[in-house]
């Protein structure tokens, strides 16, 4: 004789609700934290021909792209979405187009990619962030 077990829905509600909780849970641990009150960062940016711009701000910003807002001589711009704030396509007039020839403004946080766009990324005290104007060919390297 074949038994089957019958799932109740409430069980099933229960454990899509306790699945929600996790996933908020999560979030709430993973997402950006900004620091409040002054911080001094410096952003670089380094274009294709290896010239570098260096600037050194004083913020009460949350977030690099407010940061950047603060310095008149580094003008940063792109498209801008709900989801991903703006992703850089321009630096001072230079362009970086993937959809031409695959080229792209990496950011960097003491020279490792940063977990978020510059609309997202939080800072801190002390930080260096770095914007580099990265070719087809390096952006195909392993």
């Amino acid at each position: 004789m074949n038994k089957h077990i019958k799932l109740s829905p409430l069980l099933g509600g229960f454990a899509a609700i306790a699945v929600l909780a996790l996933l908020l849970v999560i979030y709430t641990l993973t997402r950006p934290v900004p620091m409040a009150g002054t911080k001094n960062i410096s952003i670089d940016v380094v274009y294709e021909n290896g010239v570098k711009e260096h600037y050194q701000i004083t913020t009460e910003a949350h977030f690099l792209l407010e940061a950047i807002s603060s310095i008149p001589e580094l003008k940063v711009s792109g498209t801008s979405s709900d989801e991903f704030g703006l992703m850089v396509t321009t630096i001072n007039g230079t362009r970086a187009d993937y959809q031409k020839d695959h080229a792209y403004w990496a950011l960097l946080l003491s020279g490792e990619p940063c977990s978020y766009g510059v609309s997202q990324q939080p800072i801190k005290d002390k930080e260096a962030y770095t914007f580099q104007y990265t070719p087809a060919n390096e952006a195909q390297k392993p």
